[in-house]
C-alpha cells in the first residue's frame, strides 16, 4: 500500500474536476496535494496575489509549498479539516485524504481573508519576498474577505469532499489488489501450464524413442522368423537325405544278404548307414520341433510388439491432444 500514491489511486483529471467544482461553488481557491505536499492538480481559482506574485517569487513559492506540507501534517495529526494562516497572511484550510488509516494526500482550500488587510504588514512581506510592494498591496486588496461562518461552512464542505476522495481511493485500492491477485493467479496457472507442457514434451520424446525401439524389435522379429523358416527348409533337406540314406542302407542290406558270406562285411556297413540315417532323421525331427516352437514364440513376440506399438501410437496421440489443450490455455491466459 505504501507504494501507491494518490495520483495512482485516483485519476488526476477526476481530482481536477472535483477541485474545480469546489472552487466554483465556494468562490475560493483549491488544490490537491500528495502525502508529501506535492501538488497533483493545477490550482483552481487561485488569486493573482498567490499565483502572480507570491508563488512567482522563489522564496515565496518555497514558503507556499512548506505551508501546504504543514497543512497536510495538521490534517494527518487531527484526521479532520484544519484551518491555518499561510506565510503570506491568507486563510487556508485542508482536509486529509486517507487510505485504511494512512494519510495519502490533502484537499486544500482557501486563499481568503477574514478581515481587512494590514497594509504595513503586507508591505513587509513583499519586501521579504522581493516583490513590488505597491503591486502586492493592490493584489491583496482584491482577495475575497469572508466571515468566519462561511470559512467554517467551506471547511466542512471540503472535509466532506476529502471523505469522498478517501472512499474513492479505498475502492481503487481494493480493485488494484484484486487485479494483483488475479495476475498472480494467472501467473501461477501459467507456470503450471508451462511445467505440464514441459513434461508433455518430454513424454512425447520418450514415446517416440520407444516407438523407434519397437520398430527395431518388430524388424528383428521378422528377420528371426525368416531365419527360422530358412532353418526349417534345411532340416527338411536333412530329413529327406536321411530317408534316402536309410533306403540305400536297406537296399545294401538286401544285396549283402544275397551275397551270403561274401557280403557279410558289407551288411554290417549297410546296417551302420541305416542306423546313422535313423539317428539323423530323429535329430532332424527334434530340431524341426524346436524350430517350430521358436517360430511360434517369434510370431507371438511380433504380435505383442505390434500391439505395444499401437498402444504407444495411442499414447502419442493423447499427449499431442494434451499439448493442444495446453496451447489453448496459454493463448487464453495471454
Amino acid at each position: 500500500m505504501a507504494d501507491l500514491s494518490l495520483a495512482q489511486l485516483i485519476d488526476p483529471e477526476i481530482l481536477q474536476e472535483i477541485q474545480d467544482g469546489f472552487a466554483k461553488v465556494t468562490g475560493m481557491a483549491a488544490l490537491t496535494t500528495d502525502a508529501n505536499g506535492v501538488p497533483v492538480t493545477t490550482g483552481s481559482n487561485f488569486t493573482d496575489f498567490c499565483m502572480k506574485y507570491t508563488r512567482q517569487s522563489k522564496i515565496g513559492c518555497k514558503l507556499c509549498e512548506e505551508c501546504d506540507r504543514k497543512g497536510g501534517e495538521m490534517t494527518r495529526q487531527t484526521g479532520k479539516a484544519s484551518a491555518y494562516v499561510c506565510h503570506a497572511g491568507l486563510m487556508d484550510f485542508a482536509a486529509p485524504i486517507e487510505l485504511i488509516g494512512e494519510f495519502i494526500g490533502s484537499f486544500i482550500g482557501g486563499q481568503v481573508l477574514i478581515e481587512q488587510p494590514d497594509e504595513e504588514k503586507f508591505r513587509n512581506i513583499a519586501h521579504e519576498l522581493d516583490i513590488n510592494a505597491d503591486e502586492y498591496i493592490e493584489a491583496v486588496n482584491k482577495v475575497t474577505i469572508v466571515d468566519k461562518e462561511k470559512v467554517e461552512a467551506a471547511a466542512s464542505f471540503l472535509q466532506t469532499i476529502a471523505k469522498v476522495l478517501s472512499s474513492m481511493a479505498f475502492t481503487s485500492y481494493n480493485t488494484s489488489q484484486m487485479n494483483v491477485s488475479l495476475i498472480n493467479s494467472i501467473d501461477y496457472t501459467s507456470n503450471i501450464i508451462r511445467e505440464v507442457k514441459k513434461v508433455a514434451d518430454q513424454n512425447v520424446m520418450t514415446v517416440r524413442k520407444m516407438e523407434e525401439r519397437f520398430k527395431q524389435l518388430s524388424g528383428l522379429a521378422t528377420e528371426c522368423k525368416e531365419e527360422v523358416e530358412n532353418c526349417a527348409d534345411i532340416v527338411n533337406n536333412i530329413q529327406d537325405n536321411a530317408t534316402t540314406t536309410h533306403i540305400l542302407g536297406l537296399n545294401a542290406s538286401i544285396e549283402a544278404s544275397r551275397a551270403k558270406e561274401g557280403g557279410r562285411g558289407f551288411a554290417v556297413i549297410a546296417q551302420e548307414v541305416r542306423s546313422l540315417a535313423d539317428t539323423s532323421r530323429s535329430a532332424a525331427d527334434t530340431i524341426k520341433s524346436k524350430i517350430a516352437g521358436i517360430g511360434e514364440r517369434t510370431q507371438l513376440m511380433t504380435d505383442n510388439t505390434n500391439e505395444a506399438k499401437e498402444l504407444v501410437d495411442q499414447c502419442l496421440r493423447d499427449i499431442e491432444m494434451l499439448k493442444d489443450i495446453i496451447v489453448k490455455l496459454q493463448t487464453n491466459n495471454g
